[in-house]
């Protein structure tokens, strides 16, 4: 039907009628091709109704005669039919996969020693010195502490037990990211236009406050303008990598080299949120299991240990829990990464379903 020096100019009528438009008289068209053209058969291509073909193979079936006729297995972007490409998912990987485990077990190892901290030790007492003028006051072991003051310390004492060889700019948000919050009050919320804009630029303005606060302590204890801007970017969740979402060659370069810098901001980001996570499991869980329903108890934990690495987990499953907690607290744990997928490769799409009316559980067998 085409000759080696056909012109394509003559095929655009016909292949401008094809099912990608959607019309009946592309269908015709279409069983024409198919009869008389051996390229057609070769391509397998089923054909009938328009709304019936699908996309992908129209254009499978049309690369083939491009490519047969004039030599080009692109299709001209003036036909308006792209192949169908599939998109890969979201990265899973966390500081938790073998691959990325190691490297951080070698950072670690290479890590030296803490030293002296004079400067921790001076920016600490100054935090403590500013925020034991919290007006809040809790009752703790018997006593009444400032609650910034305390909260602080359990945020670092869990920061300490996870990682006590961490940066000094670590312990310093642990301790200080509450600096003078209860001040946060004289911005007001009135002093800006009543919208998602006005909103917006108000959280971030009480997040800056909260920044240039603990920046001003930790230059009055001689830190560096290098350490002020990382506190900076963690108070303002600024520039931080996700360390859920972790690939190898985001850590590695030529050569075997391991970018040990990202590794230890990755690690620095996992360990605040662990504490953080512990820190809610020992402190606050224990009085909502008592005083709210259980669906609201087990919504908020999920949320907590959403973004909990292994460690986290296997030190919260660790605490002296009663057997009522430990089933709930069972129920909450995250499932690892990958597991829909897992599912899906083992038992089909409708496995992975957390649904029980989803469609994908049409076909699927319950034996």
């Amino acid at each position: 039907m085409f000759s080696a020096g056909a012109s394509l100019t003559g095929l655009k009528p016909q292949i401008a009628s094809l099912p990608c438009a959607r019309s009946t008289a592309g269908s015709t068209s279409l069983q024409l091709y198919h009869v008389s053209c051996p390229i057609f058969t070769q391509a397998a291509m089923s054909y009938g109704p328009a709304d019936t073909v699908a996309p992908s193979a129209v254009g499978s079936a049309l690369g083939l005669i491009f490519s047969g006729v004039g030599g080009a297995s692109q299709l001209p972007y003036t036909l308006a039919v792209r192949r169908h490409r599939q998109r890969l998912g979201p990265c899973r990987a966390t500081l938790d996969s073998p691959e990325v485990a190691v490297l951080v077990d070698k950072m670690l190892a290479s890590r030296p020693p803490p030293g002296n901290r004079e400067k921790l030790s001076k920016c600490l007492a100054l935090i403590e010195e500013v925020n034991s003028k919290d007006p809040s006051k809790v009752e703790y072991g018997g006593k009444r502490y400032p609650y910034r003051v305390l909260f602080g310390s359990w945020l670092a004492s869990w920061v300490e037990k996870l990682d006590p060889g961490a940066p000094d700019e670590l312990f310093v948000l642990a301790r200080g990211k509450n600096l003078e919050s209860w001040r946060l009050v004289e911005i007001k919320r009135d002093d800006y236009s009543p919208n998602t804009a006005g909103q917006k630029q108000w959280e971030a303005d009480r997040k800056t406050w909260l920044a240039n606060r603990l920046k001003a302590v930790m230059k009055e204890a001689g830190y560096v303008e290098a350490s002020q801007k990382l506190v900076e970017d963690f108070m303002l969740n600024r520039d931080l990598p996700d360390p859920r979402d972790v690939r190898l060659y985001d850590v590695t370069g030529p050569m075997g080299t391991i970018n040990f810098r990202l590794l230890e901001l990755l690690l620095m980001v996992q360990t605040l949120r662990d504490a953080e996570s512990l820190v809610f499991l020992e402190q606050t869980f224990p009085r909502m299991f008592e005083e709210l329903p259980a669906d609201e108890v087990l919504a908020a934990v999920k949320r907590e240990l959403a973004g909990a690495s292994k460690k986290c987990l296997a030190t919260a499953l660790q605490m002296p829990w009663s057997s009522l907690q430990r089933k709930l607290l069972g129920r909450a744990l995250p499932a690892p990464p990958g597991w829909g997928s897992v599912l899906r490769e083992l038992e089909g799409v409708a496995a992975a379903s957390t649904h029980p009316g989803d469609w994908r559980y049409r076909d699927f067998d319950y034996e």
